[in-house]
């Protein structure tokens, strides 16, 4: 199971680096290594017969959704049956890899480990992000041309994508900490592991990530009255909170209010997309 665990943790490193998995090779990438690691753990079960099969309660839900979506695409449903298809590989692709995920952590020992690599690996984009937004110079990881256009932060084209990121990835430090979860001699390393990310969201200046972030912390707020978590666990959340604000208006707080303050939208819109995807179809056919 250990190498299990390691697939899907590379598999999660690659997605965020290759810009998300939105461009077709990575998103081949992705459903090729969710495939390999599937019949990789179904010849380990079928030869050892060690492991009892585990379900998560979230796999039925996801299951009826890709039944949806297949059903729209074999009937001719759907506005566009190419994307659907796409779609669909992407989602049944995930839905291996949550299934496998539930098979391969399944001791608390396996979990404290996940959640260590997800604050190492949040971390690690994050900083990656404010260095490019401090030495931006118009290009993906400095040297990769947006031919469509975007505002990009850390491996994103789209800065709301990295402010989705953040989102799932920030509360693996910032809840444990708040309710009391770390050890005191490890509240400087996660604490660093909460604040960093929190600083690279408000840079990115994505008002749906920062709206979302107030939204978390208020039903953090409420999770913490109903357990009446106060005293240091309150402590440490303000104090994570105070160095991100300094940080943030040292680095920069006047992109974040003027952002709340106007609206631009040079992201890859929806169109863009469509025109990304339709050059990237018509490309395949073209020979050399």
């Amino acid at each position: 199971m250990r190498l299990l665990r390691f697939g899907i943790c590379a598999l999660v490193v690659f997605a965020v680096a290759a810009h998300g998995g939105v461009e077709d090779w990575a998103r081949a990438v992705l459903e090729t290594g969710a495939g390999l690691l599937f019949l990789a753990w179904a010849l380990w079960i079928f030869f050892t017969r060690e492991e009892q099969i585990v379900f998560s309660p979230l796999l039925p839900p996801l299951a009826a959704l890709s039944l949806i979506v297949c059903g729209q695409w074999f009937f001719h449903g759907t506005a566009s049956s190419y994307s659907t298809r796409m779609e669909l590989l992407l989602l049944l692709s995930e839905l291996i890899l949550l299934f496998l995920a539930v098979q391969a952590f399944r001791t608390l020992q396996d979990w404290r480990g996940f959640v260590w690599f997800g604050m190492v690996f949040g971390f690690s984009i994050s900083i990656f992000g404010i260095l490019q937004h401090l030495t931006f110079n118009g290009k993906l990881y400095w040297f990769r041309e947006m031919r469509y256009g975007g505002i990009p932060f850390g491996p994103y084209v789209n800065r709301n994508h990295f402010a989705g990121f953040v989102e799932l990835i920030l509360p693996l430090a910032l809840v444990p900490l708040v309710l009391g979860r770390v050890r005191r001699e490890r509240w400087p390393v996660v604490g660093l592991f909460a604040v960093v990310p929190i600083v690279a969201l408000f840079l990115s200046v994505s008002r749906g990530g920062i709206v979302s972030f107030g939204i978390e912390l208020a039903v953090l707020a409420l999770v913490m009255i109903q357990r009446r978590a106060m005293g240091r666990q309150l402590f440490a959340g303000a104090a994570v909170l105070l160095l991100a604000l300094l940080m943030i208006s040292w680095l920069g707080v006047g992109q974040v209010l003027q952002r709340f303050s106007s609206f631009r939208s040079l992201e890859a819109t929806a169109g863009k997309r469509a025109s990304m995807r339709q050059d990237t179809w018509q490309s395949s056919f073209v020979t050399p």
